[in-house]
């Protein structure tokens, strides 16, 4: 199958320095595995996309995004390495590849910054780091330390450096109850960083007991967006918070790419990488441990697009847009939502519409009352 674009989404590690009750990633019953990828899998992921680029007519650019676990817990010499199998590939190839890393910051030193610095270089420019925060107490947390001071202490380092980074906001039930503290204290600390507010869901330690008191359902997370929608537009100068930014770019200028859980593209154009070279449709399903599509130490890529898993989730948009949602207005603002939200509410069938449908067209028939054409 050709494609002129692939995104990875790359887990070299299943280890944390941090201790997030909301986390989607950690989940003891699901990472008995092996928690760290070894440098034969990282080339062999390599040789697999070497071998996969010299067939294919179309691939230009890759885009690996490297998650965890905390990913900057593995050696500046792992990612180095990355560096130098990359580089080997667009000087035989021509090839684009961009990376990105989403990362807790906790404890980054300058030796971590330097490889940062060669790692996210695309194009002239630096990739922007993505990160998580809280202002609300005893959400993330570390062992020994205060976590907000430890991470406020990164960000001074790579402002310092002219280091750009975005935030995703997870929206829990404190949130809903300290909206205006929320909101404020984002604005006032961050009026120029891109923001990304993402409901909670059941998967990892989120789906255990402990959490439960932070769950908050599909209709509060749509009012939560109509209340944060209000703040934005009241804004002389919006500040890039999504998904608000991309539904009113795409309602009113028609010119904007979804992210991946709106497009209904994301299993044409997305694989997810483990630490041990199993391959998952992104870095949810390998949180999931959705439906491997085989593993790269035995299945070429061409191999692993062709699964029966793979060809099932690339099928889901069509499926569901004559089915489900076939009489949905908002279909084009929304496309059924993740796979992965679908899967966790519905055991594990992804040809249902995800859950979070009626929060979004609870905030859709609000704001915007009817499509655009």
């Amino acid at each position: 199958m050709n494609m002129n674009h692939l995104t990875v989404i790359l887990k070299p590690t299943n280890r944390c320095n941090a201790n997030c009750i909301y986390c989607s990633a950690w989940d003891p019953g699901k990472n008995k595995g092996s928690s760290t990828m070894s440098e034969t899998t990282l080339e062999i992921l390599f040789e697999r996309i070497e071998e996969w680029v010299k067939h294919s007519k179309r691939t230009r650019k890759i885009k690996i995004i490297w998650h965890g676990g905390e990913p900057t817990l593995m050696p500046v010499d792992f990612f180095y390495k990355a560096i130098q199998l990359q580089e080997n590939l667009k000087n035989r190839y021509g090839l684009e590849i961009e990376n990105n890393i989403q990362s807790n910051l906790l404890y980054l030193d300058r030796e971590k910054l330097e490889m940062l610095k060669r790692l996210l270089s695309f194009n002239g420019q630096r990739r922007t780091i993505g990160t998580s925060y809280e202002p609300l107490p005893g959400i993330r947390m570390v062992k020994k330390d205060d976590y907000t001071a430890e991470w406020e202490k990164s960000i001074a380092l790579l402002k310092e450096n002219n280091f750009p980074f975005g935030i995703v906001y997870v929206v829990h039930r404190q949130s809903l109850e300290n909206m205006d503290t929320v909101v404020e204290t984002l604005l006032n600390k961050f009026p120029r960083i891109g923001i990304r507010f993402n409901p909670l869901y059941k998967e990892g330690r989120a789906s255990s007991p402990a959490c439960k008191p932070l769950y908050i359902t599909p209709l509060e997370w749509g009012d939560f967006l109509i209340k944060l929608y209000r703040t934005w537009e009241a804004n002389d100068k919006k500040p890039s918070w999504q998904p608000l930014k991309d539904f009113d770019t795409f309602h009113f200028k028609k010119d904007c790419r979804m992210s991946c859980d709106h497009s209904g593209r994301c299993g044409t154009t997305h694989l997810g990488i483990d630490t041990d070279g199993t391959v998952y449709s992104c870095g949810r399903g390998i949180d999931r441990k959705y439906k491997s599509y085989g593993n790269i130490h035995k299945h070429t890529i061409s191999e692993i697009l062709k699964t029966p898993a793979r060809i099932e989730m690339t099928n889901r948009s069509a499926f569901l847009q004559n089915t489900f949602c076939l009489d949905c207005k908002w279909w084009q603002y929304c496309h059924g939502g993740c796979p992965m939200d679908a899967a966790i509410n519905n055991n594990n069938d992804i040809f249902k519409k995800s859950n979070f449908c009626i929060s979004r067209q609870r905030f859709l028939d609000t704001i915007y009352k009817e499509p655009s054409h």
